[in-house]
């Protein structure tokens, strides 16, 4: 290229630059003087071959050496190539910089969902446990449209009402995927992820501050009342309730922000979802007139109805599901609520000793009132965050939960981040005590959420190796009796007493006589799952049965040390006190009346009798449960003697009666018991007990 070709091109003719057609770069969204430098560019590099620009070739392609022996038309157009290759590289800085807001973007979009995964991976991968196999078992109960609507919308286990959180949540994946429990666990994750998106968003706004953002969902994702969550299926209800206040907070942002109505349809409809996933949702009016009080009066008005409608959801829940007055769900309004409150105070901030816990709250109850001398109402809105989702646990000071904290630790985060953002507006002092709080509720609780998260995958890898083993045993020996030796008291309630078998739709599974001193129950509970001795030896003699012992690990067959007849001789009942009325496996004691077993149930058309032990004492009482809540009368016959019955009690699905026997039964061996309804409809018998 010569000197007059530079020139033409605009390189050496300063004067012409400036008619470079810059504007046509602008009106495509980029900045002029990107566009009159790629110009430049073209025109420089317009020799170079197709597809190799000035910058990739060699300095020697640069003709740098012409410039001593290549005359002055040459050296000219090496120096116009080397101001070429700087300009290209300029064009590369100014394009990346363009970019960074996307990249910068991206990152706040993926870094929270990747420390997500870093932080809780071993929770895609727990096995089913506890309560679990409860909520799986929900779908054997569903034949009809009418069983549909009760199985989603009737309170279910300690009166809970829950048809997204729990009921929808466990009918629509189990009926799907049956006892597989990582799309469980993927939906989790998928919500807790949406969830860290609409926290970050939501502080930025509230804090002005993009790294405000993160560090809220960080103090957030690493909080330990989250990490049962992440691992238990069961309180699933946890994290959708989170994504719920959540969604329509972020919403409600929005509302304020643009005054479009379809925003605010948006922020209602998240509110009563909410709803359907945690009764806690009921106080999310309360925390955005909280909002709207600093930032946005004109809109309290809107948010007023609210209130309404969770009025009316308390309301309705406890008129279908009444709270109960006895027990760890027994509600309690009085001076225990602040003590509560306290221990869930320590709870949050991790492993913390209590003075270092009156510390923290100290401090932030200084950084509110710091906040507020300054017109800001950040840090209030993070204690409204705390508390109001709280609110509805005080007054169960026996049954406090580690992740109750779930909701409640979104305002730890929110006060963290604003803490944070504020760094260089405190003296030094205040930064050095902000810095050190945040740094050590960080570290101490990351180790026990990463503790939680391991031991809940140890618990649920043993219950796996306990059901998939007796599932194996079931296809081996196919239509016997199950006996499990060796269940410890952990396993019995993690991986045996909410009835696991019956998810995977194995019948006949019962723990073997004798083993209770191992087990920490309440007899009439343990009762229900321990195979009678007296049907025990029959089923073994028989070779209807078998004998497993679970070593931790594996399960082993025990069958022909339990047939030596010193073993055997430690199983002396003859008469068993438990009848199991619904399972087959208890046929030879039920006599007329009776229709077939149906899913752990029989149904009793006017009258029905079975045959059980007489009682040890003259204290003990005969128990019935039928799965009727509707009054009825029941009437029971003993040996023919009319007995006097009480309703004991009558919980969601079941109705359990106490009949007193005559004074003589104690001289007896065994008893025949005749019940009698008192409606036209049978009744559906579950069990019945001497105890």
């Amino acid at each position: 290229m010569s000197a007059e070709q530079v020139d033409a091109a605009g390189i050496v003719g300063g004067q012409r630059l400036r008619h470079l057609p810059g504007r046509q770069f602008a009106k495509h969204g980029q900045d002029p003087l990107l566009g009159k430098l790629q110009v430049l560019s073209a025109g420089i590099t317009e020799e170079a071959e197709p597809g190799e620009g000035i910058a990739d070739q060699p300095v020697g392609a640069l003709g740098l050496h012409g410039a001593a022996g290549g005359g002055h038309q040459r050296g000219v157009a090496d120096v116009g190539n080397l101001m070429a290759a700087k300009l290209h590289g300029f064009i590369i800085a100014v394009s990346y910089d363009q970019r960074m807001p996307q990249i910068r973007n991206s990152i706040r979009l993926v870094l929270p969902v990747l420390l997500l995964l870093l932080l809780y991976w071993p929770g895609l991968t727990t096995w089913f446990y506890q309560d679990d196999f409860g909520w799986l078992n929900l779908r054997h109960d569903v034949h009809s449209a009418r069983d549909l609507a009760a199985a989603l919308f009737a309170p279910k286990a300690h009166g809970n009402m829950r048809p997204l959180g729990e009921n929808a949540y466990w009918l629509g994946l189990g009926a799907i995927f049956g006892v597989e429990p990582l799309p469980f666990h993927i939906c989790t994750f998928l919500t807790q992820a949406a969830s860290l998106l609409l926290l970050g968003s939501i502080v930025r706004r509230l804090v002005g501050s993009q790294p405000a953002g993160l560090c809220a969902q960080i103090l957030w994702l690493v909080n330990s009342g989250l990490a049962p969550a992440m691992g238990w299926s069961s309180i699933y209800n946890q994290v959708l309730s989170a994504f719920f206040f959540l969604l329509a907070f972020y919403f409600l942002l929005r509302y304020v922000e643009t005054g479009r109505r379809a925003h605010e349809i948006a922020h209602w409809s998240a509110f009563v979802l909410g709803l359907g996933a945690l009764e806690i949702n009921v106080v999310y009016p309360a925390l955005a007139a909280l909002y709207l009080l600093f930032h946005a009066r004109r809109y309290v008005r809107r948010v007023l109805p609210m209130f309404a409608v969770s009025a009316a959801a308390v309301v309705t829940h406890f008129y279908f599901a009444p709270p109960p007055h006895v027990g760890v769900y027994a509600p309690r309004i009085d001076a225990a609520l602040g003590t509560t409150l306290w221990t869930y105070w320590q709870m949050v901030l991790g492993p913390m000793p209590a003075a270092a816990a009156a510390a923290v709250g100290a401090g932030a109850i200084g950084l509110i009132a710091w906040g507020w001398l300054r017109g800001e109402s950040t840090a209030v809105l993070g204690a409204g965050w705390f508390v109001l989702p709280l609110l509805p646990y005080l007054p169960l000071p026996h049954h406090i939960s580690l992740y109750y904290l779930a909701v409640p630790s979104i305002g730890i985060a929110i006060l963290g981040a604003y803490a944070a953002a504020s760094l260089r507006k405190f003296r030094i002092a205040g930064r050095i005590a902000t810095l050190v709080v945040l740094v050590a509720y960080a570290g101490t609780s990351v180790q026990a959420s990463w503790t939680t998260t391991r031991w809940q995958h140890a618990r649920g890898e043993k219950v796996e190796d306990l059901v998939l083993g007796v599932e194996e045993i079931h296809q081996a020996a196919k239509g016997k009796i199950i006996l499990l030796d060796g269940i410890d008291n952990d396993l019995f309630w993690s991986g045996v007493a909410d009835l696991p078998f019956r998810a995977k739709s194995i019948p006949s599974v019962y723990l073997a006589p004798a083993g209770e001193a191992r087990i920490q129950a309440a007899p009439d509970l343990y009762s229900k799952y321990v195979l009678p001795a007296a049907i025990a030896k029959k089923a073994l003699a028989a070779g209807r049965a078998v004998v497993y012992r679970f070593d931790g690990q594996m399960l082993h067959d025990e069958t022909a040390h339990v047939l030596d007849p010193g073993r055997s001789a430690l199983w002396t009942e003859d008469e068993p006190r438990f009848v199991n009325i619904g399972d087959p496996v208890f046929g030879d004691y039920l006599g007329a009346g009776w229709r077939e077993a149906v899913d752990g149930t029989r149904r009793m058309d006017g009258a029905g009798a079975i045959r059980i032990a007489a009682p040890r004492d003259p204290s003990e009482r005969l128990y019935i449960g039928v799965f009727e809540t509707r009054d009825f009368r029941l009437g029971v016959r003993v040996n023919g003697i009319a007995a006097p019955v009480t309703l004991v009690r009558r919980d969601n699905d079941l109705s359990e009666f106490r009949a007193a026997l005559p004074p003589e039964a104690v001289q007896w061996k065994r008893m025949e018991v005749t019940f009698e309804s008192g409606t036209r409809a049978p009744l559906l018998f579950g069990y019945a007990e001497v105890r």
